[in-house]
């Protein structure tokens, strides 16, 4: 099994963590098992990355799945650049779910937080691991939304609602610019894949205008 097949099971646990989080939200114990359970995958996620970035030199390893658009799947890859950042991630998934477990006995409201934390750090995963245009939009877009879940976890505050409020029209900028930068780099063929981003030749405007 490749790398890159091996943490797509890690974010599967993470969200069947979140969806079983729901299922047992009103349990005494389910903060510490939420916790200690996004603990552990993150720093097995996090042991993966390390011997992957030790023992093949980062290695580029992709996965395909039949899913999005038709003609083109959903694409995942882990190159040098996404183990980078998905050690980040990781590291700081596993040091945030450490601390948690003794934050989290003071939530007055864990039901609201604890489903959208483990799906939180599957989607920051998934953002790094993306390799196709609609993929990661897809990718990008559930984590903005379960970060701002997060955020309107106290939403009787009026400084939180209004912080998710501000966020959420950001997020929602962020996406604007994104679909631009894609049909930019797919040019006229509409190749929405990173790899044919990659390859193709594209004029010093076009690359200035999605740089910008």
């Amino acid at each position: 099994m490749t790398a890159v097949a091996m943490l797509m099971w890690v974010v599967a646990a993470l969200l069947a963590t979140a969806v079983l989080s729901v299922a047992f939200s009103r349990t005494a114990a389910v903060s510490h098992w939420v916790y200690s359970t996004c603990a552990v995958l993150c720093a097995s996620a996090l042991g993966l990355l390390l011997v992957h970035l030790l023992g093949s030199g980062a290695s580029t390893s992709g996965l395909t799945l039949p899913l999005g658009l038709p003609w083109l799947g959903a694409h995942f890859r882990l190159d040098a650049l996404a183990t980078f950042f998905l050690i980040v991630v990781n590291l700081g998934g596993a040091a945030s779910s450490v601390y948690a477990l003794g934050y989290g006995r003071h939530e007055s409201a864990p039901h609201r937080v604890l489903p959208f934390y483990a799906a939180f750090l599957a989607g920051m995963n998934l953002v790094v691991l993306a390799d196709d245009a609609f993929a990661f939009l897809l990718c990008w877009e559930f984590m903005s939304l379960t970060s701002w879940a997060l955020v309107m976890t106290q939403h009787r505050e009026h400084e939180n609602t209004r912080a998710a409020y501000i966020y959420l029209v950001m997020a929602s900028f962020g996406t604007l610019t994104l679909l631009l930068a894609f049909g930019l780099l797919a040019g006229p063929d509409g190749h929405y894949g990173f790899a044919a981003m990659r390859s193709a030749v594209h004029t010093p405007a076009v690359s200035a205008l999605v740089l910008v």
